[in-house]
């Protein structure tokens, strides 16, 4: 299976090989939801006035926190809502579906990569004025399979509408605030700092020493004149406001114009990972 990851703002998409959409569980597409409860052979099942209730284990290899879910029909047997919930039953990822139209279609060129990712050929972030805000989500981040399970309302949105066609965001030349991870394991501690220069732009490098040793890269990136795409190795994992490219030894993301990686040769995946969702999305100091 070919999964691509469109980012308009950077005119640049990753192409990946990967079966990720049926590897793990998946809020948002029918198949996993239904390969989960048909594979836990200790789910249960309860009804009520409202509907119906399924409980199911769940498989995501990376984040051991996600245990359960809680999948909701209505009286019709309508999807209504999925909760991915911890050990302790508190709610890590909610989903909710307003509508779902199982015999959707689409038209030849929704999924082509030239359609979703046009740019004007003479817009560059020099001459644009109008630039795209950033309401992005996890909604609208471009993730385009080649299955059919997807749903209306929350997959393959294409954010280049007939609204904002050509637009661009500013390029970000330089690293103003410094952006530290909430979570750090236990007897490590920031060693050393240091911002390099690069060609148009940054690069900000924070070393972390001790039992379990890292690296954060913050990096400046740039908006390319020609659409590249990026042949890219990995696994793909859902973060806040985007998705991040797991590897072996680190964790890699784009979020605000700002590259971001994780690496280490001790961590697992998992404490990678948990290093990376807890990178703040407001600057802790300058």
């Amino acid at each position: 299976m070919c999964v691509i990851v469109v980012t308009p703002r950077l005119n640049k998409s990753f192409k990946f090989q990967s079966d990720w959409p049926y590897n793990n569980s998946q809020v948002y597409l029918l198949g996993p939801l239904v390969d989960d409860i048909t594979s836990d052979e200790n789910r249960t099942f309860s009804k009520d006035d409202d509907g119906y209730k399924i409980v199911t284990s769940v498989n995501y290899p990376n984040n051991s926190k996600l245990v359960k879910q809680e999948i909701l029909f209505d009286k019709d047997v309508n999807l209504e809502k999925v909760t991915v919930m911890d050990s302790n039953g508190n709610a890590q990822i909610t989903m909710k579906f307003t509508k779902i139209d199982l015999k959707s279609k689409f038209n030849d060129d929704y999924f082509d990569l030239k359609n979703i990712i046009e740019v004007k050929d003479n817009t560059t972030p020099e001459n644009d004025s109008d630039t795209t805000k950033d309401t992005e989500s996890e909604n609208n981040t471009n993730t385009n399979t080649d299955n059919t399970n997807n749903t209306d309302n929350n997959t393959n949105t294409n954010t280049n509408n007939n609204e904002n066609k050509g637009s661009v965001t500013e390029e970000t030349s330089s690293i103003e605030d410094v952006i530290y991870p909430m979570y750090i394991p236990e007897n490590t501690y920031l060693s050393n700092k240091e911002k390099v220069d690069k060609d148009n732009g940054e690069r900000l490098i924070l070393t972390f020493d001790g039992d379990n040793p890292f690296m954060l890269i913050e990096e400046t990136v740039s908006y390319e004149e020609e659409h590249l795409i990026v042949p890219t190795y990995g696994e793909l994992e859902l973060m806040a406001a985007t998705v991040a490219i797991v590897n072996d030894n680190s964790v890699s993301w784009i979020d605000n114009n700002i590259e971001y990686y994780v690496v280490s040769d001790k961590l697992s995946k998992q404490e990678l990972l948990e290093i990376a969702r807890s990178v703040s999305v407001l600057p802790v100091s300058k």
